[in-house]
């Protein structure tokens, strides 16, 4: 009976402790403290394709953390990109409505006007290498999710995916006083 007991305890704080470490929510915050992007290993279990999701998200900025349902971060990139689309057409178009027909019939921007277009089109150009930061931290924000999210979607199927590799590899060898190079084969596993 004693023995029952032991093990009925033994299992319940074993039950507990597990529950502890495994995430409540699937949410990026709550998963990211238990995987790494790192770890992160293809498998058919995934829910998010990681080329797929890093794609749209660097097409359309928070899109892809969108989908993933991180909406707060999604439309945070999503708001900034559209931001500095909306700031960078406003400035073009003041550009565009410098433009005049000179007296020989040709457009172009007139001489006092110059200074200020030139000024509009730095900081146009500001701008599109900002949207394009936006861009980039948005594909790499998103793929760290998508990566970590699988993590979980693996954990919680029970399938735990491994890739090897096997490729040729050199080293030196001493043979007494000599050293002679020796061929191999490596094979790295990855779980």
């Amino acid at each position: 009976m004693k023995r029952i007991i032991t093990i009925l305890v033994l299992a319940a704080a074993c039950t507990s402790a597990f529950a502890q470490k495994a995430p409540q929510s699937t949410s990026y915050s709550s998963l990211k403290n238990n995987y790494k992007a790192s770890d992160y290993v293809k498998s058919d279990v995934d829910p998010y394709s990681v080329f797929w999701i890093g794609l749209e998200s660097f097409g359309a900025p928070g899109t892809g953390q969108l989908i993933m349902k991180e909406t707060g971060r999604g439309w945070a990139f999503l708001g900034t990109s559209v931001v500095l689309g909306a700031v960078s057409g406003t400035l073009t178009q003041n550009v565009v409505n410098m433009i005049e027909k000179d007296a020989n019939g040709k457009w172009n921007i007139p001489e006092a006007k110059q200074d200020k277009a030139r000024g509009y089109l730095t900081a146009v150009g500001g701008l599109m290498l900002a949207q394009v930061g936006v861009s980039i931290w948005s594909c790499i924000d998103a793929v760290k999710i998508a990566k970590v999210k699988n993590q979980y979607y693996q954990d919680a199927a029970g399938k735990h995916a491994f890739s090897a590799t096997v490729y040729p590899s050199i080293d030196l060898a001493q043979t007494g006083t000599t050293v002679v190079p020796t061929a191999g084969m490596t094979l790295a596993v990855k779980f």
